[in-house]
């Protein structure tokens, strides 16, 4: 009888063991399969946030680069660029969204969300069916605080192009915003004058002093660049900015101011010479001088020399040196210049007419050509009046295009 016990209680042990055993395996082989599962799933995620990652960063860049053109035209090319990464609204249940504001430095940015639902494989065991993936990307708008430099020397109306640097101009500022940008707006010929300084809301207010302006006088470089200069001391100019100079001229320096005169006479003023072998003549208090009519020179008007010493060449030389100066000096604050020429091709090689191009590589620095340490700008060279828009426009893509990089 004692066996017979023995063996039942024995094959009832052995019974339940072999169910236990067989529950613990099923819970096992369950939370190895959630597991498997989750890591699956999970790996999937991980995948689609990533494909979803850099649709979203190009997509952000590109609005953000194209903000100036307006917020309609930032949507449609963040959405062609997420298409081009394979995240497009509608298809696989995809959507991308834009939202536009500004950050702590007071910056244009350009926010997008990109998201798209995925089924899951092995996770719907737990009733997770579908798994929103999504990621976020912010582009800053990249502003620019610019002085427009321009000549308004007698050679530009002599040539007939005094209109069509009119025109190029005007078109140029379009290409830059009232909000992101800021601009600063000079002109020189005998001396150079602050048109406005430089600010937010310069659109309207720069088409109507390019049209208000005429083109007199002889071509001082280096006061245009010395004030181009000062404006980037003014407090307006952001820390964070991309800071430029557009510098345009037609001809040859023939005019500079530095402090001049006999012993005992030495004073600042402005020399200025143009043709043949002489010097036109100096004017005292340059900062009192008209620059919509030419006015006559207090002294050493049309001599050979003047102050004893100076000659046409000096002056020449003086004037060149003094736009070298403070293009020199512009480039060191780390600020960016472009120059551009507009050639008159019916002059011999060496007039004052015809822009020395060497002389403008030099300004812009283009190729670290003068200080391989500053900023590397561009030269630009119109040959006939009627590609100066041409040329203004490829200056604003070049540097628009460089910002976006």
């Amino acid at each position: 009888m004692l066996t017979g016990l023995r063996k039942k209680f024995c094959d009832g042990t052995l019974v339940n063991r072999r169910g236990g055993v067989l529950v613990f395996v099923a819970v096992g082989m369950l939370s190895s399969l959630l597991v498997a599962g989750l890591a699956v799933d999970v790996g999937r995620g991980y995948l689609l946030k990533a494909h979803l990652s850099r649709a979203a960063d190009a997509a952000a860049l590109s609005a953000a680069r194209s903000l100036r053109s307006g917020k309609s035209e930032a949507r449609k090319r963040a959405a062609a660029v997420a298409a081009a990464n394979r995240v497009e609204e509608g298809i696989g249940h995809a959507t991308l969204s834009l939202t536009f504001g500004t950050n702590e430095f007071d910056e244009e940015t350009v926010s997008v969300v990109a998201a798209q639902p995925t089924p899951t494989l092995l996770m719907r065991l737990v009733g997770r069916d579908i798994m929103e993936v999504s990621s976020v990307a912010v582009a800053a708008v990249p502003p620019v605080d610019l002085v427009l430099v321009l000549d308004q020397s007698g050679s530009l109306e002599a040539a007939h192009a005094w209109d069509d640097l009119q025109d190029a101009a005007k078109q140029f500022i379009r290409h830059f915003d009232d909000d992101i940008d800021q601009m600063g707006l000079l002109s020189f010929n005998l001396r150079a004058l602050d048109q406005f300084e430089i600010k937010h809301d310069f659109t309207a207010q720069a088409e109507y002093v390019i049209d208000t302006m005429n083109a007199l006088g002889y071509t001082n470089t280096g006061e245009g660049l010395r004030l181009a200069y000062e404006q980037f001391q003014s407090p307006a100019v952001r820390d964070r900015s991309a800071k430029v100079v557009v510098f345009f001229t037609d001809g040859r320096p023939t005019a500079y101011r530095g402090v001049e005169g006999y012993p005992g006479d030495k004073r600042d003023r402005i020399l200025a010479a143009y043709s043949g072998s002489n010097v036109m003549g100096y004017w005292n208090d340059p900062d009192d001088l008209p620059i919509h009519y030419r006015p006559t020179a207090d002294g050493c008007r049309n001599t050979t020399v003047c102050f004893g010493y100076i000659r046409r060449s000096t002056v020449f030389n003086n004037a060149r040196d003094n736009g070298a100066h403070w293009a020199n000096e512009i480039r060191k604050q780390n600020i960016l210049v472009y120059t551009i020429g507009l050639g008159d091709t019916s002059q011999p090689p060496g007039s004052i007419l015809q822009p020395d191009q060497d002389y403008l590589r030099q300004l812009a620095n283009e190729n670290g050509i003068t200080d391989p340490d500053q900023p590397k700008g561009r030269m630009y060279f119109a040959p006939s009046a009627s590609e100066i828009r041409t040329v203004f426009n490829l200056v604003a893509q070049d540097l628009l295009a460089r910002l976006a990089h």
